[in-house]
């Protein structure tokens, strides 16, 4: 049972005033799942895992005990046999929001830094029923030490793909499983009807899988998240198209897996947009697409959305932006025309890091795509994974560690497999897709699949593993709240700033950890891409 409400630009707020208390109101922006669009394509239920138990109430997002900022995204769902009339939501024992509906998903703004109970309590004719966690809005205390912020962004890995058998590493380390990783036990079916599980890649490159707008939504098929092999083409080396089933794991990885594990990663970590590369990365830029959905060509002179970048100009804040080959992205927007000095090759990185004195605030290191680097299929992911250790490795041993966040992530999923429901967010702004008729009629208010992300610092939580949704635009978060640069869209003003992988009481890794090299022997075997059996 959805609510009917329709949405503008963005979510009204809704304010509800608590019990005479004198305590503060608290404002409620309220984000329906869907857009207006009755013919959406995706009716998503909760980017969780629901209970089983019958007459249960599950919390999404935030995590239990996470570390949150301002705005706080709530969101849940129910199982019950019976109808449920109504959700509350309730901060610290006041109810703050009601909805006549068997999920809920709001966010909530105005609390005071410190410790909260968050609850949510469902109804149906039988009574009530709820769950409670508790939360902690940062006062961003210590934040301070963060004097860089260094980011890599690959391209096209799910979190399944790459991290789905992250829990059972974590458990030979000693750690325990608190993954959401990829089901051995699922399902899916190609086109002629044909069975595939997930399964263990045995070549470290593998041929593409097409991720563009059309077979992203009909890969997750209205929240099935099924449809992931129907909408893959066969090929000489795959001519069941099982592809998209393959995963792989520390054996392969041994770097990025010991990364994750010593340091902090999420298992609800999402590319912004459910489509390919370049409007996620309009994302990663810009916090919006507007209304972009594939790889479209910029105007002369390049797109004039404001970025990031620009905004740091306004801000006075210093950056800095590597290319590694001929790759280079940000030439195709106006913020070129005024910054292209700004740009310059890997090679100065690792000078630049050994005088943190005058290394930038914010660094962006772009993808290697045309020398392969970039851990692209069709590409050696180990060889990636080499570089990327690289660059990280370089960080760890310069006089910028210990002041410095490096975030490594990926733009989208590629279309590999994942199981997990694109999560709610904010749409960031009034445009609407341009979508072409006979294609899936999509919003901008749900993100793409799941992807891989590492935080690395020596102010980390060690083994930190995060269940709070995000996307791209929380890295834009973070170096806006950090370096007090104005938001860009709804999307980023809205998205939790990644505080909670931090923690100021002491540097946990000023001596980084010792981890192993990364090695690049693989099989880069398309033949060898198949599922066993195909």
């Amino acid at each position: 049972m959805e609510q009917n409400i329709s949405q503008g630009p963005f979510c009204e707020p809704e304010r509800a005033h608590l019990p005479d208390s004198g305590l503060l109101m608290l404002t409620l922006f309220f984000c329906f799942l869907l857009t207006a669009r009755a013919s959406a394509n995706i009716t998503l239920s909760p980017a969780c895992a629901l209970k089983t138990t019958n007459r249960s109430v599950t919390i999404c997002t935030p995590g239990s005990s996470a570390i949150v900022s301002l705005p706080i995204h709530l969101v849940a769902g129910t199982t019950d046999s019976a109808a449920v009339s109504t959700m509350q939501a309730s901060v610290d024992g006041k109810v703050v929001y009601q909805v006549s509906a068997n999920r809920l998903d709001v966010y909530v703004n105005s609390l005071s830094a410190g410790a909260h109970k968050l609850s949510v309590t469902a109804r149906d004719g039988a009574g009530s029923f709820s769950q409670s966690i508790s939360v902690t809005v940062t006062n961003h205390a210590g934040l301070s030490n963060i004097r860089h912020i260094i980011y890599l962004v690959q391209e096209n890995r799910s979190f399944d793909d790459y991290f789905g058998r992250l829990g059972q590493y974590r458990v030979s380390k000693g750690l325990p499983n608190d993954i959401d990783g990829v089901p051995s036990n699922v399902v899916l079916h190609n086109k002629a009807g044909q069975p595939v599980s997930p399964y263990h890649f045995q070549t470290v490159c593998s041929e593409g899988v097409p991720p563009f707008w059309d077979q992203s939504w009909n890969s997750a098929d209205g929240g099935k998240m099924d449809g992931f092999l129907t909408t893959t083409s066969a090929t000489t080396d795959d001519p069941s198209s099982t592809r998209p089933m393959g995963y792989y794991t520390q054996a392969d990885l041994p770097y990025y897996y010991e990364l994750a594990t010593q340091f902090a990663t999420s298992d609800r970590f999402f590319s912004s947009t459910l489509t390919q590369t370049i409007p996620n990365r309009m994302y990663l830029f810009a916090a919006t697409s507007f209304g972009h959905v594939g790889p479209d060509s910029p105007p002369a002179g390049g797109w004039t959305q404001p970025t990031v970048f620009d905004h740091l100009d306004q801000a006075g804040i210093s950056w800095r932006y590597y290319y590694q080959d001929n790759s280079a992205y940000l030439p195709q927007w106006s913020t070129y025309q005024r910054d292209a000095s700004k740009m310059v090759s890997i090679t100065k990185y690792y000078t630049d890091i050994q005088d943190e004195a005058t290394l930038p605030s914010v660094l962006f290191i772009e993808h290697a795509a045309v020398t392969g680097y970039d851990e692209h299929p069709f590409q050696n992911v180990q060889k990636g994974a080499a570089r990327a250790a690289q660059i990280i490795n370089s960080l760890m041993a310069s006089p910028s560690w210990g002041s410095s966040v490096f975030i490594l992530t990926y733009d989208e999923g590629g279309k590999f497999y994942d199981h997990v429901v694109p999560a709610t967010m904010v749409a960031p702004d009034n445009i609407p897709p341009m979508i072409k008729s006979g294609e899936p009629q999509g919003d901008f208010a749900h993100t793409g699949f799941r992807i891989p992300v590492i935080v690395i610092s020596p102010w980390i939580r060690p083994h930190y593993v995060s269940h709070t949704w995000r996307d791209l635009t929380s890295i834009l978060r973070l170096i806006e709240v950090r370096f007090h640069v104005a938001s860009l869209t709804l999307r980023d003003a809205n998205a939790d700033d990644m505080t909670e992988f931090f923690d100021f009481s002491s540097p946990h890794w000023l001596t980084p950890p010792s981890l192993p090299p990364q090695p690049t022997t693989g099989a880069c075997n398309y033949a060898l891409e198949s599922a066993p059996g195909y």
